[in-house]
């Protein structure tokens, strides 16, 4: 069938079947076949059918498998929306910061798909916060799908620019949560948890995505770094390049380093202190050409200049990101454009604006992620996918591990506006501005 992808159609087609058999099993073994009497046997319990082991955590809920009537259900919406879809024709996706890097050909595979035509607009998170405002301030209704980092949907929010997300959410593979991480579909906007729908976030040691440059950083100096704090060591006075806390979308790294319980407010004070000499700005061109230049030996929270020196790293440029064991306790994190997704208020098309954000969160959806991204997009929080093709390995969940998620879990989130406002008091305090 033209409107449903092989992969899909497969595993619907499979999940009726099974709920089908199953039923049948179950009126076979309830009927008399013969009325010639026979002796009563003594019951014997049935066998039971091996398991193979699983993860213990979480065990998927047994419940969350559509009936077949359910998914014969959904089949009919999902055909019925991507009718309206395609009569719409078009869908219109804004994107910042790492989203416009990373998923132009994700869009291209859903409009090979679907046969819906996607205007991608791109450029930083900031300036297309603006660009929306502006727009619905003046009653114009452009955008379908936003995909905007996590400090920028704060505006949207409070402007009242996104509408809920859960009602628009139908694929079963979204919907039940089961291979999702810990089972559940998880949203960074913290007090509503329903506007900013986060299907990414990267894990690793909390090293504060510090990236340094190989001809003045050694080994040595990388095996004697145990902790963030070893960051702040004299030798490193007037060697550090970063982007201030005060700055539009540098919201995560800080807000990371006072929510998190093993750094907090001590680290940001010695960082800012003029004394020590970190140079500020937020040119991203400057910080990598500057860093891959000599004239900083690390780069510590500078946002999307990290992944153009991951990049230059590639290409056997004189640069590397730190990722080892350190004292503070690995975390999750995925506020970035890459890892959310928003949808904006009166959409000018609903319907392909649903079809795609639905396919997107699907296992094709995010499978196609990982697999055709031109960048190296955050992991998806989908567990039921391979973490391969263009993500960095190491950014890849370990089984069985267990991360402060501070993008993700509501212990921070709720926090993180907050946590984000007194970094930029103590940034303020000592340095101005």
């Amino acid at each position: 069938m033209r409107n449903l992808s092989r992969t899909t159609m497969g595993r619907l087609t499979a999940l009726l079947l099974m709920g089908v058999l199953v039923a049948v099993m179950t009126g076979a073994c309830g009927s008399d076949p013969t009325a010639t009497p026979v002796p009563t046997a003594t019951p014997v319990p049935p066998t039971a059918t091996p398991v193979p082991s699983q993860p213990s955590d979480p065990q998927p809920d047994p419940t969350a498998t559509p009936t077949p009537d359910a998914m014969m259900e959904f089949k009919s919406e999902w055909e019925d929306l991507i009718a309206a879809a395609q009569e719409e024709g078009e869908v219109t996706i804004v994107m910042g910061g790492s989203a416009s890097r990373n998923y132009r050909p994700v869009v291209a595979v859903f409009e090979e798909e679907f046969g819906i035509t996607a205007t991608v607009s791109t450029g930083s998170g900031g300036a297309q916060t603006d660009r929306v405002l502006a727009e619905q301030s003046a009653g114009r209704y452009d955008v379908d799908v936003l995909m905007i980092g996590g400090t920028s949907a704060l505006r949207l929010i409070a402007a009242e620019a996104l509408i809920p997300i859960p009602p628009l959410l139908i694929h079963p593979e979204v919907t039940s949560g089961d291979g999702w991480f810990q089972g559940r579909v998880w949203y960074s906007d913290a007090a509503t948890q329903q506007y900013v729908l986060n299907h990414g976030a990267a894990a690793s040691p909390e090293n504060l995505g510090m990236r340094y440059n190989t001809d003045l950083v050694t080994q040595a100096d990388i095996d004697a770094m145990n902790s963030v704090f070893d960051y702040l060591d004299p030798k490193w006075a007037n060697q550090i390049v970063a982007i201030p806390s005060i700055a539009e979308g540098a919201g995560g790294t800080y807000s990371t380093i006072i929510s998190h319980p093993d750094i907090g407010e001590e680290f940001m004070e010695r960082f800012v202190d003029p004394d020590f000499g970190v140079t500020f700005s937020t040119d991203f061109r400057f910080i990598t050409d500057s860093l891959a230049g000599g004239k900083f030996a690390m780069g510590i929270a500078i946002g999307s200049a990290g992944r153009d020196l991951d990049e230059l790293a590639e290409q056997g440029g004189p640069a590397d990101r730190l990722i080892k064991p350190f004292a503070e306790r690995d975390t999750m994190s995925g506020g970035g454009a890459g890892d959310n997704v928003q949808m904006p208020i009166n959409a000018p098309n609903p319907n392909a604006a649903k079809l795609f954000l639905n396919w997107f969160l699907s296992i094709d959806g995010q499978t196609a992620k990982h697999e055709v991204s031109e960048g190296t997009p955050s992991p998806s929080l989908r567990d039921d996918i391979p973490c391969t093709g263009t993500v960095d390995p190491r950014e890849c969940r370990e089984p069985g591990k267990s991360y402060i998620y501070l993008t993700g879990d509501p212990e921070y989130t709720q926090r993180t506006e907050e946590s984000l406002e007194r970094a930029r008091e103590i940034h303020r305090a000592a340095r101005g501005g």
